[in-house]
């Protein structure tokens, strides 16, 4: 995952050398399957138009698919299971971050990469998919460019826009593509979340003036999110008072040292629940963390910075923000 413009493209140089290298070692060491490589398109029986305007064919619905976390995680909801997934998933610890998987089952898929950019191509010729199912982050893939070509050798790729566009949207191509490819959209899961999001709206008109803090915590200190996150627009733009700084360390936040990590005064703090960022157990012992007035009211709830974009899940993620608002009550000053 990208958590700065500058460093955005940085990282993207940085790798681009790094996987051009495995990746032509991989093909030209035979790695990757040589038939994949030329595999014919035939026919055009099966098509399908992608946020990057691309009209992605194939001879029929592809029915091996594989995808980036948060695409296996929507598609994974709707009955695609995909049989590889890849993206910025590993922990500090070298395990597996499930926050940003939702329902998919490990034991039933196979992982092709576990940091940003990362495809195993010699794991990916061998799953032989009809489809690779990618994210776009401000209208670039998750997969590394120089990678991505060799991944297109291999399999169609369609690209959703994720952060350069509303959620209601994001949701709803999701839904599409899972059409699509055969899986179950149920027409009372659309309903529901027209529901959920029009009762937070209502919910958060009745708490005027809630100061909202979505943060990230880590040893050195508070990460407060910035309005690149998918989320926080969307928020925003129903009304809640989401504290955004104006300027920070990346789009993505403004990283504040601990000593300082009470400078934006918050009535309701939103943590990221992803295991890159400290939890609220591992902060019992924090002391300033804990003499914040929001900590000590307990006024305190879990955010998913990239949650699964379907119908159902984001009705949960609005029906579970109207009961955690319900019990919000502005602070003193």
């Amino acid at each position: 995952m990208l958590h700065t413009d500058g460093a955005r493209w940085s990282r993207r140089r940085l790798l681009a050398g790094a996987t051009a290298v495995v990746g032509a070692g991989l093909v030209a060491t035979g790695c990757a399957p040589r038939p994949a490589a030329s595999r014919p398109e035939g026919p055009r029986r099966w098509a399908f138009t992608d946020d990057t305007r691309t009209s992605v064919g194939a001879p029929r619905r592809p029915r091996t698919v594989v995808a980036y976390a948060t695409a296996a995680a929507a598609l994974w909801e709707y009955g695609i299971r995909a049989v590889g997934v890849y993206g910025g998933i590993q922990t500090s610890g070298g395990g597996v971050n499930t926050a940003i998987l939702g329902g998919v089952d490990l034991d039933r898929t196979t992982l092709l990469g576990r940091t940003w950019g990362q495809v195993n191509l010699e794991v990916l010729g061998r799953l032989a998919p009809d489809l690779v199912v990618d994210t776009l982050q401000f209208g670039a893939h998750q997969i590394e460019p120089n990678t991505l070509g060799f991944v297109r050798r291999l399999a169609p790729v369609v690209g959703l826009e994720v952060y350069h566009t509303g959620i209601p949207r994001a949701v709803h191509r999701f839904a599409q593509l899972a059409r699509a490819l055969g899986g179950e959209v149920r027409e009372r899961d659309r309903t529901a979340f027209e529901n959920a999001r029009r009762r937070l709206k209502n919910t958060i008109r009745t708490r005027p003036g809630l100061r909202v803090l979505c943060v990230s915590a880590d040893p050195d200190g508070l990460r407060v999110a910035r309005g690149a996150w998918p989320g926080l627009p969307d928020f925003k733009g129903l009304g809640l008072g989401v504290v955004v700084p104006s300027t920070g360390t990346s789009a993505y936040a403004q990283k504040l040292s601990w000593e300082d990590a009470d400078r934006y005064p918050a009535d309701l703090i939103l943590m990221d629940i992803r295991t890159s960022s400290l939890q609220r157990d591992q902060l019992a012992t924090n002391r300033v963390w804990q003499s914040l007035p929001a900590v000590h009211a307990g006024q305190t709830a879990p955010w998913n910075p990239e949650p699964v974009l379907t119908y159902p899940a984001m009705a949960r993620v609005y029906n579970d923000l109207v009961t955690t608002l319900e019990r919000t009550h502005r602070l003193p000053a």
